[in-house]
């Protein structure tokens, strides 16, 4: 049976192997791209440098609440242990839809942001794949590292199978932010708030 590995080391030896088939992941390996926020009447302009790192679940699946994933039928090749040690499966699905992850995380600038309520924040994306329309949830945190730099963390990213637990496409079109205003609102040190929950009673 092959030893456990975390993220990490998979990041560091740039691959996994499963089945015999080698899957890069170095496209994983925490990407940075500058975001020019423009001056308003209040504040300068700003130029930030965005820091990412991608975690595990872009690219790997969990067992069900109150269940254990049988590696034994999954196969132990695809065993990957979490940032907290937790087991996850490789997921070839997930994976295939993470080698556009950079890209869409470096193109956010102007895009809208949707809060989940779970002090994270969601982006969907309409993908053409094979002529289907699907959803692609990509789930972050974003925090200042320092003056000019924010540290953006995506916790997750996958397209979301009907019928599955969890937020999914928000009703509320007033839970929105946009990308450029998040990023400046945490540069500052200003608080995140739901704007949807300010038009409540």
């Amino acid at each position: 049976m092959r030893r456990a590995m975390r993220w990490a080391r998979y990041l560091r030896q740039g691959f996994i192997e499963v089945a015999g088939n080698r899957y890069d992941l170095t496209h994983m390996r925490g990407p940075s791209f500058e975001l020019a926020i423009a001056a308003t009447p209040r504040y300068p302009a700003l130029m930030l440098r965005i820091e990412v790192e991608f975690t595990s679940h872009c690219v790997s699946f969990g067992p069900k609440e109150g269940e254990a994933l049988d590696f034994d039928t999954l196969g132990h090749e695809r065993l990957i242990l979490d940032h907290r040690d937790v087991p996850r499966a490789f997921c070839f699905d997930r994976y295939r839809w993470s080698l556009s992850l950079p890209e869409q995380v470096r193109t956010l600038d102007g895009h809208y942001c949707n809060f989940t309520g779970q002090g994270n924040w969601l982006v969907i994306r309409a993908i053409d794949d094979q002529g289907v329309a699907v959803d692609y949830e990509i789930y972050f945190r974003l925090r200042r590292h320092d003056d000019n730099t924010l540290r953006m963390v995506i916790e997750s990213a996958y397209v979301r199978t009907p019928g599955s637990p969890g937020p999914g496409i928000p009703h509320d079109r007033k839970g929105r932010i946009r990308f450029q205003v998040m990023a400046a609102k945490v540069a500052r040190g200003e608080p995140l708030r739901d704007p949807s929950h300010q038009h409540r009673r």
